[in-house]
């Protein structure tokens, strides 16, 4: 929480507890300023893409009246659906043409200058977060104006390093031919994909940067690339977590990059029963069986048995599989005005296991002794309500509240843990578990909260696009609370003004809206 005093009265800036929408998928969408290049408007073609900035004229293109270097990328108007050049699959109604010259190039980062503009804006300021994968993807249609076969488009993602310098991070090299572009109404998506970030990475904590560079050489100038719907986006990656390492053809008893649970002083091994034998991979049945599960994802699960103390759990420090130290592949931390959702596959009742045996699922940090503290968790009860077949995963999340500053979590890193927590009454059986997934909800934040004289000014932090009522109250806990104002924060970082209370104290949240 934030306190801001002046003038003998206080605001208090709260972190948004409502609702978000629901996160399904693994990958948030990160805004990118003008990314269907709709602006400027034109009613055929134009010469300008606001928020992108173009590479400048090479010492070689020699300018005339005619040929301008300014005039080989612009944005264009989609021909109407009538019309046989209507491409079909643009996003919103224009598009941006690039012509197939080396060195032709449009690029956006924080520090661009975009369109009109004599500064940068600074709306693109996405940086490569530890922990996160990252996704670029463009809508691309080669061939037009007689472009020749083997012709090459080049798209990345890039950082600038302490002498101001584009370096590309991840790139993908798109090749003009007839068998890519079969037609020249519809756009072809391709994708630049980045790992999650080290935080040894050189990239790791920089901006983000885009560009989308015509690499050709001077024997294959002619002709335009159509470009459209630029989408950048973040996922949390959880290493092997559909446990296909290490592989099986039956089952092995070793899960790469998660570690197990030491064994229990109560377990007595033998030579039939080894502590570590109660968890590993499974190759799930081929589909004609009558125990193949339909929806693991890929070929792969692991089993759990039903027995006390029985884990596996994975975070930055952890050893997993035959690893003898840990190799911080997993690094997502917990950040403020963030909630994360775990979910899980799971497929009890399996060996004959009892009614009324319990997994937790849990997310958790370590403290600064090392000891695991769980920040949220679900527990799943075996039943036959609950598992009706033996053939399906169901699907178990774990949700934690956003992340406040002051919580003891904020910026540690994040673990997973899957825990056999059931009593000595329960023992018997074991879980099927697959597809462990691991995604975060942005939730608005006030930021930035001051006076200034009878105005009292905010800066809105959410997702781009998202819909939020600024809220007040007059005291906490407070009975109601009045809506002020609600926003479409377009870029993500909105400033508003709105006036000071007359009591002198006023207490603020922001909601997100569905």
């Amino acid at each position: 929480m934030k306190l801001v005093k002046s003038l003998g009265w206080c605001a208090l800036a709260l972190l948004v507890m409502a609702k978000a929408a629901t996160t399904t998928a693994n990958a948030a969408t990160i805004y990118v300023p003008n990314a269907s290049f709709e602006s400027p408007e034109t009613t055929f073609a134009y010469p300008q893409v606001n928020d992108w900035q173009k590479a400048p004229k090479p010492f070689w293109f020699q300018e005339t009246p005619e040929a301008q270097w300014g005039q080989t990328i612009g944005v264009f108007l989609n021909r109407p659906p009538e019309e046989a050049s209507h491409i079909d699959n643009v996003q919103g109604s224009q598009a941006v043409f690039l012509f197939a010259l080396p060195s032709a190039a449009l690029f956006q980062d924080s520090t661009t200058i975009g369109g009109t503009n004599t500064a940068p804006t600074g709306a693109f300021d996405a940086k490569f977060e530890v922990g996160k994968a990252y996704h670029l993807t463009v809508g691309v249609l080669g061939g037009g104006g007689g472009m020749t076969n083997g012709a090459t488009l080049e798209l990345s993602l890039y950082y600038r390093d302490a002498a101001s310098n584009m370096v590309s991070v991840a790139a993908t090299t798109v090749t003009n031919s007839t068998a890519s572009f079969p037609t020249n109404t519809h756009l072809t998506d391709y994708v630049v994909s980045i790992p999650a970030v080290k935080s040894s990475d050189a990239w790791a904590g920089k901006n983000i940067g885009i560009q989308i560079l015509s690499n050709n050489g001077f024997d294959q100038i002619g002709g335009y690339w159509d470009l459209d719907n630029v989408r950048l986006t973040d996922e949390i990656p959880v290493p092997n977590g559909s446990f296909e390492s290490p592989e099986t053809t039956f089952a092995y008893p070793q899960v790469n990059d998660w570690q197990k649970a030491p064994k229990p002083f109560w377990f007595q091994e033998t030579p039939e029963a080894q502590w570590d034998q109660t968890i590993g991979v499974f190759l799930n049945r081929p589909i004609e069986e009558a125990s193949h599960i339909d929806n693991v994802d890929r070929s792969q699960a692991v089993f759990l048995f039903a027995l006390p103390s029985a884990a596996l759990f994975q975070d930055y420090t952890t050893i997993g599989g035959t690893n003898t130290t840990p190799s911080h592949d997993f690094n997502a931390v917990y950040a403020e005005g963030r909630s994360y959702n775990l979910t899980v596959g799971v497929l009890g009742g399996g060996g004959g296991m009892v009614n009324g045996a319990t997994l937790e699922l849990s997310l958790y940090y370590r403290d600064a002794a090392s000891n695991m503290v769980t920040v949220a968790a679900t527990t799943v009860t075996n039943s036959s309500a609950a598992f009706p077949t033996n053939t399906h995963l169901t699907d178990f999340v774990v949700t934690t509240p956003p992340v406040k500053a002051g919580d003891a979590w904020a910026g540690k890193n994040i673990g997973i843990q899957l825990l056999s927590n059931n009593g000595f009454d329960q023992i018997g059986g074991y879980w099927d578990l697959d597809n462990a997934r691991l995604t975060e909800v942005k939730h608005p934040l006030l930021k930035a909260v001051s006076l200034n004289g009878n105005q009292i000014q905010f800066t809105v932090q959410s997702e781009p696009g998202s819909k939020i009522d600024l809220l007040s109250a007059g005291s906490l806990p407070a009975d109601s609370w009045t809506i002020l104002t609600t926003i479409t924060n377009i870029t993500g970082n909105q400033t508003l003004s709105l006036p000071a209370p007359e009591s002198g104290l006023g207490f603020y949240q922001a909601r997100q809206l569905p």
